[in-house]
């Protein structure tokens, strides 16, 4: 019976410590420029709003895992940008939950992008350039809704 146990404890730490070497390590450079290649869908080194917007409409889909509409807690866990990369998805959710009611309204993702693609725009011109492109935590970003 001891043996057994040991064996069991034993696969589980291994199943989660192969889990941990399935999850790419990227640094912050290669991060940014990962990202800044998703939302740049033709490819031509500026991220319009259309762009950027038709991104964020895409990851709210795959984001809303049951398909009601919706981005809760367990939406977001079970989610693959939740799996790659937890910090982000995580202020993403906390930013985007206007009324701080637990859960995420299409319309509200909308409007908290809008307001991180602004601020993002330093220059005003309505897209974005690698440099403008920013990559963080976000915890600035709630408090100036």
């Amino acid at each position: 019976m001891y043996v057994k146990t040991l064996l069991s404890t034993s696969i589980i730490s291994l199943l989660f410590s192969g889990c941990a070497l399935l999850k790419p390590n990227y640094s912050d450079e290669q991060m940014h420029s990962y990202l800044f290649d998703k939302f740049d869908s033709d490819e031509d080194g500026i991220i319009t709003k259309a762009e950027y917007m038709d991104f964020i409409d895409e990851r709210f889909a795959k984001m809303d895992t049951d398909r009601d509409g919706t981005i809760t807690k367990e939406d977001l866990y079970n989610s693959r940008f939740y799996t790659f990369l937890p910090e982000l998805a995580e202020a993403v959710f906390r930013d985007s939950d206007l009324d701080d009611d637990g859960l995420i309204t299409k319309d509200e993702m909308i409007k908290a992008e809008e307001i991180r693609f602004k601020q993002m725009d330093v220059n005003g011109d309505g897209q974005l350039s690698r440099d403008e492109f920013v990559v963080n935590d976000m915890s600035e970003f709630k408090e100036s809704k």
